[in-house]
């Protein structure tokens, strides 16, 4: 005895149940949400090109990359290698530019002697830090920098705080110090 599956009806035959078109009130809906879903599209690029490339959002980069280089740079003219003083020299100057590097040429005799007569090699950290002055169109910008600075001297002298103020201004290698001033005395 063999059995046999049931028989499809064929499409088009009275037993296939009828698809119903989709009314016109639907096809004009669907119609209108995929326009507006491609305007809502439209509309967010649109922003977020004009956000991406604002005004404000120059100035806040801008900031910023002051604000890391001031930070770097107050690290390195804070750090010293008592054995090595023209590496340390060498480490000033690829942070400077405009008077603060011709002051660290200048005077580079003068500050290797001195770093050779230090008592231990230095390193200074940066506690704290902020941006008091932007001008983004000239490319300048104002930090002011708190630092811990230490020898490395076992311990034996405790880290001095020092505060400096430093002029930066935006090179084509990025921003550079212009002028560095102490704030206050160190403390110790």
């Amino acid at each position: 005895m063999t059995t046999h599956a049931p028989e499809r009806p064929s499409p088009g035959s009275a037993d296939t149940p009828a698809v119903a078109a989709p009314s016109a009130g639907l096809r004009r809906g669907l119609s209108i949400a995929v326009v507006l879903g491609a305007v809502l599209v439209l509309v967010t690029g649109v922003l977020w090109i004009v956000a991406a490339t604002s005004a404000t959002t120059r100035v806040a980069e801008d900031r910023d990359a002051a604000l890391v280089a001031a930070r770097q740079a107050a690290a390195t003219v804070t750090s010293v290698d008592k054995n090595d003083p023209n590496a340390t020299l060498a480490r000033w100057e690829s942070v400077a530019t405009d008077a603060q590097l011709d002051e660290f040429r200048t005077s580079h005799d003068q500050y290797a002697q001195m770093i050779g007569q230090f008592p231990a090699s230095a390193h200074g950290t940066v506690t704290d830090a902020a941006v008091g002055e932007l001008d983004e169109r000239a490319g300048t910008a104002r930090v002011i920098v708190g630092m811990d600075v230490a020898l490395d001297d076992g311990g034996k002298t405790p880290p001095t705080r020092q505060r400096l103020q430093m002029q930066m201004k935006r090179t084509d290698d990025g921003w550079k110090v212009v002028k560095i001033a102490p704030v206050g005395g160190a403390t110790g």
